[in-house]
């Protein structure tokens, strides 16, 4: 039974997204369900658009607010204004060197994350990481990744790779060196990674292990740990850096009553929140420190206050997976 729930997740594993701290947040919220992205406003009020396939990954141009979004199944990445208008479509079918080295190993793409400094953006699809302009055209792709996933430092444009199945870490700069690679002991595939924006430290989580480390922007190891309740449970599904340093969590224990957590910097826990069903998207508020939840099973977006408490019910969707909060510049 255990492996049928793992199976029934993988697809919803993603990489978390960055908070800007130079942008000021008004309060909004991207998701993505099986078919749909929605802008959802700080009122609560949701806007639908239509025609997706199976996005997995959401990422927040906070200089004017628009979306980038990986259209998996696709394989396309699509570039939304900020009120949802479609602004680019980079279409891996029509042009199958835009995800892959070559047209034969053509790869969907899953992760997405927006530099702030430029607009530009990274994508990972099944084995390579690309990088596009702010009107998507290609400036960069490598390679020998498989199932890699990105985000960015908002600090200087590096980009930390989860290279999930290949065990380890990668660190490239905005042009594409590779700086660093890293090797967490017990972490043996990595499927979820997010930059703190303020000192650009970068937590990476293993959901099947349930261990957890992070790593400071030049590539030290300064967590290495497995908290004591996700030990307890299935899969432990997505992990957001927070801005105080720490990061919040979110654990499957039966499908039915999950939780997410509030760890501090040292990875120690500080908060539990139940009631959770599959929770899989997870998304920091820049301006209380609370966290966004995709409770995918329940059908349901909900905030989590710093203190705690639930609010922000949102039900529109139907099963959403991923999202990120959207920002305006001051």
């Amino acid at each position: 039974m255990k492996a049928l729930y793992l199976a029934a997740i993988m697809a919803l594993i993603m990489a978390s997204f960055a908070a800007d701290t130079y942008a000021q947040y008004n309060g909004e919220c991207w998701a993505a369900d099986y078919y749909s992205v929605f802008k959802i406003e700080s009122n609560g009020q949701a806007t639908q658009i239509s025609g997706f396939s199976q996005p997995l990954s959401l990422s927040i141009n906070p200089k004017d607010g628009s979306c980038w979004v990986a259209d998996t199944d696709a394989i396309k990445v699509r570039k939304l204004s900020a009120a949802g208008q479609e602004l680019a479509v980079i279409d891996g079918v029509a042009t199958p060197k835009a995800f892959a080295v070559t047209a034969e190993a053509l790869t969907n793409p899953a992760s997405v994350s927006v530099d702030p400094r430029d607009g530009s953006c990274w994508v990972a699809t099944l084995n390579t990481v690309c990088k596009f302009s702010p009107d998507a055209k290609q400036t960069f792709i490598k390679d020998g990744f498989n199932e890699p996933l990105v985000a960015v430092n908002p600090k200087n444009g590096d980009v930390w790779i989860a290279d999930s199945s290949n065990a380890r870490v990668v660190r490239l700069s905005e042009k594409g060196n590779q700086l660093a690679v890293i090797a967490v002991e017990g972490i043996t595939q990595p499927k979820s990674i997010s930059v703190n924006p303020i000192d650009g430290s970068c937590w990476i989580l293993d959901p099947f292990t349930h261990k957890i480390a992070k790593l400071s922007a030049d590539g030290k190891i300064l967590v290495q740990t497995t908290p004591a309740v996700a030990s307890t449970s299935i899969m432990s599904t997505s992990l957001v850096a927070s801005l105080d340093g720490g990061c919040w969590m979110a654990v499957m224990f039966d499908m039915m009553n999950d939780a997410v957590f509030k760890l501090d910097a040292t990875g120690k826990q500080v908060l539990k929140v139940e009631g959770f069903a599959m929770p899989s998207g997870l998304a920091v508020d820049p301006k209380d420190g609370g966290c966004w939840v995709a409770d995918t099973n329940n059908g349901q977006i909900l905030k989590i206050t710093s203190g705690g408490q639930k609010v922000s019910n949102i039900s529109e969707l139907t099963q959403p997976k991923v999202l990120a909060v959207g920002y305006k510049e001051k």
